[in-house]
């Protein structure tokens, strides 16, 4: 039982949120004066100068150089700049796709170091041992004095991961029915793990380095295999009570339609997947076998190959303006494999949005194609670990 009273545990709470919107800003701006977080947080400046020195004491952020009012045009002594200190630890960042793994070493400031992908069937028995051996790969090629740096290993899936138990639930990954991966990996690598959904992973890495670095209330629409959303609201990764928030995919599209995956019939993924469009458009195109060979063709002007993805786009976007009348985001992002060769998924999902969106919602949301493709699973890792490490 907690010993703290409601009132010191609202205090923590407050204080701990005001943490993350500092150091939220210092990701978005690189360098800023103790007078300017103060500004853009709307915080006293004694509650900003607490914060900035017990971050300084922790090595989270460091202060240095001063502030000549170029940038601002002010007069006046010349303010220190406050900036996160991103040599002072490593994360590994795994994200896992049905074959391939995406793996990278990167700072907290969410510069990478070290980058890989490495074919590995994440329904094979033994896929926990071989990610493990990756792992362990990476910590060796990054050289020993960084080695001794990296503090934890955050992995993106591709399912649903309960919050209560850490157990992955997902019909594309048989083999990890009911198994929680962390602890797994955790013993194996000797790394503090954590296990997260690879679309909330998405959204909190295009919130943090990529195109809404910013924004408050996102949702990150993941079309691939697979089609979730990474929700993020007021300034927080939403998970749901247990997990499983997001999923797109398994809306229902089509009373009488196809079955899926999950047991369900008519699902959306049953119809705008990336399975889907690619059998779809091998009936015209029958070289046509991989998400890469998919992109080519939509860069190459294939009217084919783009019908296909703006019809895919106009199923995932009506079902995306159902979410935008519920939860009314600032943005949108559009990402995924589906994404790939240009933005005319994310141009039809805005028109979805536009045209079944109630209009006073409709007329304040943007929709944008992501800016960090498949690195953003990986940067939403570190945005993850920095918040590890900097909530007391």
């Amino acid at each position: 039982m907690s010993l703290l009273s409601p009132g010191t545990r609202g205090l923590k709470a407050l204080r701990s949120t005001n943490r993350r919107r500092l150091l939220d800003l210092l990701r978005e701006h690189g360098e800023v004066s103790r007078a300017d977080l103060a500004r853009l947080t709307e915080l006293s400046a004694t509650t900003v100068s607490s914060l900035v020195a017990e971050l300084a004491d922790e090595g989270v952020v460091s202060e240095g150089g001063v502030d000549d009012h170029s940038r601002t045009g002010r007069t006046g002594r010349p303010a220190r700049l406050v900036r996160l200190v991103g040599g002072r630890g490593l994360v590994i960042a795994l994200n896992l796709t049905r074959e391939v793994v995406h793996a990278a070493v990167c700072d907290l400031s969410g510069a990478v170091v070290l980058e890989c992908d490495r074919r590995i069937d994440v329904d094979r028995a033994d896929s926990l041992t071989r990610i493990a051996a990756l792992v362990d790969e990476l910590a060796e090629q990054a050289g020993q004095a960084a080695r001794e740096r990296i503090s934890r290993l955050v992995v993106a899936v591709p399912g649903v991961v309960e919050t209560s138990t850490g157990h992955v639930v997902s019909a594309r990954v048989p083999a990890w029915q009911q198994l929680a991966p962390g602890p797994v990996l955790a013993a194996a690598t000797g790394l503090e793990t954590h296990v997260e959904n690879d679309a909330d992973l998405c959204a909190l890495g295009e919130r943090s380095f990529g195109a809404a670095v910013g924004l408050d209330d996102i949702a990150y629409v993941k079309a691939s295999w697979g089609i979730g959303a990474g929700l993020v609201l007021g300034g927080r990764l939403y998970r749901g009570y247990h997990g499983g928030a997001g999923e797109l995919g398994h809306m229902e599209v089509a009373e009488f339609g196809d079955l899926c995956l999950c047991g369900n019939r008519g699902c959306l993924e049953t119809q705008a997947s990336l399975e889907t469009v690619l059998a779809a458009l091998r009936v015209v195109r029958p070289e046509v076998r991989t998400p890469a060979d998919l992109a080519e063709l939509v860069q190459a002007g294939d009217r084919a190959a783009i019908r296909a993805v703006t019809d895919a786009g106009a199923a995932i976007g009506r079902t995306v303006a159902a979410l935008c009348n519920v939860l009314a985001p600032q943005a949108v992002l559009v990402g995924g494999e589906l994404a790939g060769g240009g933005t005319h998924l994310a141009d039809s999902i805005r028109d979805a949005v536009e045209r079944y969106t109630k209009p006073l919602t409709a007329e304040r949301i943007v929709v944008l194609p992501a800016e960090l493709g498949s690195r953003a699973a990986l940067l939403g890792a570190v945005a993850t670990a920095v918040e590890a490490e900097t909530t007391p």
